[in-house]
């Protein structure tokens, strides 16, 4: 707690923990599998697929009080341990991509309670690079599924950010395009620079790496306040404009926070139910009236 760390018991935590490397190992692992049936069950069929998107994950986390002993064989995980100032490890895993510079098309930080479900993730944030450039900056959207224990709903995070979080302001178009199968993706540069991950290019990376702060936080910075965990998140020091799946889009290109906390809090909570029965209160409306019933009074 004394380094921010939430009051979720060990067993929360370690199962967290597990399910954002299960979802992040699925993703990048090289090798799918077809299943099917020939009719008899003790006969399946199952077939390995080869995908083009893989890559290597090293957790990076303190000497003690972490969870790396908990994780049960025969999972194997690839760990580096830093003794520095906690709240600084995102300085430590910009290290750790700096030895590896040249090795991967796509440098990925993401927080240990978030993790990628969509298997075409890196190749749209390919896509968008393609189009528009290495001068700019894509971040995902992060969300949270909000609800009782029978439905959910998607409840987005991060925008807008507070002042002190927001990086500066670059310029760039303010909208910017990408064709999908469903129709144009839209994009629009925003300052709000945190959602528990970002992913930058290897040319982005060399480029990074020649900043005053690329190893540790700007003194002047911490000095006037700024938390070293946040100031980490914005990639390239807020060099470049930022931008993400705007409102239309929100759901192509984002990250899960896993445990739900933040819509979960008092006040966005009573927010998100007021809309909620709001919604529901207008689809009884329209469900009413198409059957010819008088409407309920709210």
């Amino acid at each position: 707690m004394a380094h921010g760390s939430n009051s979720d018991t060990l067993e929360s935590r370690l199962e967290q923990f597990c399910y954002c490397l299960k979802q992040l190992t699925a993703v990048l692992e090289p090798t799918r599998f077809l299943m099917g049936s020939p009719g008899r069950i003790a006969h399946e069929q199952v077939e390995p697929v080869q995908q083009g998107v893989t890559g290597d994950i090293m957790v990076v986390t303190v000497p003690a009080n972490n969870l790396i002993a908990e994780i049960a064989a025969p999972l194997s995980l690839n760990a580096q341990l830093w003794s520095g100032e906690p709240r600084q490890l995102g300085y430590q895993c910009r290290r750790v991509f700096a030895q590896h510079v040249g090795r991967y098309d796509f440098y990925l930080f993401i927080e240990d309670d978030t993790t990628i479900f969509d298997p075409s993730f890196f190749r749209k944030i390919a896509a968008f690079y393609r189009t528009h450039g290495e001068d700019k900056i894509l971040l995902p959207n992060r969300f949270e599924i909000f609800g009782p224990r029978h439905h959910g709903w998607r409840a987005y995070l991060d925008q807008p950010a507070f002042p002190n979080h927001r990086a500066p302001e670059r310029p760039g178009p303010a909208e910017l395009t990408l064709q999908s199968f469903d129709g144009d993706v839209l994009f629009r540069k925003t300052r709000d620079s945190l959602s528990g991950a970002y992913i930058i290019t290897d040319g982005q990376l060399r480029s990074w790496m020649v900043q005053p702060d690329f190893h540790a936080p700007d003194p002047a910075a911490v000095a006037a306040g700024l938390d070293p965990l946040e100031l980490t998140q914005t990639p390239l020091g807020g060099s470049l404009p930022i931008y993400r799946p705007a409102p239309p889009n929100l759901d192509f290109l984002e990250v899960h926070h896993v445990p739900n906390r933040l819509s979960a809090l008092k006040s966005p909570s009573e927010k998100l139910r007021a809309y909620i029965h709001q919604i529901l209160r207008e689809r009884l409306v329209r469900m009413q009236a198409t059957k010819g019933q008088p409407a309920p009074e709210a």
